[in-house]
């Protein structure tokens, strides 16, 4: 059974079967005619539905008929709902590569910008939008959009080569990064990437690169196959080269260390290690200033 949202009650006459997507059309069609509307709502969907409705009401300009034609000029540009169903919500890997994707298809759709930033929108709204302020033929929006599954699909085929990364591993995230740096995928690194902080941040702009490189699957794969023989020998000279260090350390200060280790998939003495590199690093940075 479908929801009803609040807002839906007291749609004006005219506007059958618009659910958000179709207001946020709307929202981008009246400011284009002379409405103005606060920017600062439309990344929630229930106050940009409300506040849009309270604009026509109050502005008394629009009416059925008028509601109408834009109601049919809306469905009549429109892909089909499942045309947007394989956009995982979330996958913040998915959205940074298909944001910029879909600008390499502005010719094809003649894609009108709309009038606000699109930060505050989800990526499947923001691609949505897109395709729905095209004036392009629906075989050509079918078209682009085919096109934009298949590129994706070939992205992921390299998915199964990535298992052998953790993304609680600090070491191996850092190391991952100054790798792609400094290989043939080095300058296809987004310049909005840049400045990771984190692991997760890490893995997105390692991954980020892979699908951004012109490359085939299969150059991709022997990319991550070398790379993952380059860890697994460094990991081995690491630990050849360790010594034994016993230290004597507080009941719970040894439970922190345990807990905190686990939290980033690592032996209590490697997060022993990482935290005094971290020292390290930052004397050297604290020195250099």
């Amino acid at each position: 059974m479908a929801i009803v949202m609040d807002w839906e009650k007291r749609k004006p006459k005219g506007l059958d079967g618009f659910k958000n997507r179709e207001m946020l059309w709307l929202w981008c069609k009246l400011e284009r005619v002379g409405y103005k509307l606060n920017p600062d709502l439309v990344g929630d969907l229930e106050s940009r539905a409300n506040h849009l409705i309270d604009r026509i009401l109050e502005a008394d300009a629009e009416s059925v008929g008028n509601l109408r034609e834009f109601r049919d000029e809306c469905f009549s540009r429109q892909l089909d709902e499942s045309e947007f169903k394989w956009i995982v919500v979330g996958d913040e890997r998915l959205k940074h590569w298909l944001i910029e994707t879909l600008t390499q298809y502005s010719f094809d759709l003649g894609v009108v910008a709309p009038p606000f930033d699109q930060s505050g929108l989800r990526c499947r709204e923001q691609v949505c939008l897109a395709f729905d302020l095209s004036d392009a033929l629906i075989q050509v929006k079918r078209r682009v959009m085919s096109d934009i599954r298949r590129r994706w699909s070939e992205n992921i085929e390299i998915n199964p080569a990535l298992d052998w990364i953790s993304k609680n591993d600090e070491a191996q995230c850092r190391w991952l990064v100054d790798e792609i740096r400094q290989s043939d995928v080095g300058p296809w690194i987004s310049q909005n990437l840049q400045s990771s902080v984190s692991n997760e941040d890490r893995l997105l702009l390692f991954a980020n690169a892979l699908d951004r490189v012109p490359f085939p699957p299969r150059t991709k794969k022997l990319f991550l196959k070398d790379l993952k023989s380059k860890w697994s020998k460094k990991s081995r000279k690491a630990v050849a080269a360790k010594v034994q260090c016993n230290l004597n350390v507080d009941p719970e200060i040894k439970r922190y260390i345990k807990e905190s280790a686990k939290n980033r998939a690592v032996k209590m003495g490697e997060y022993v290690e990482l935290l005094v590199a971290e020292e390290i690093e930052r004397k050297k940075k604290t020195q250099g200033a």
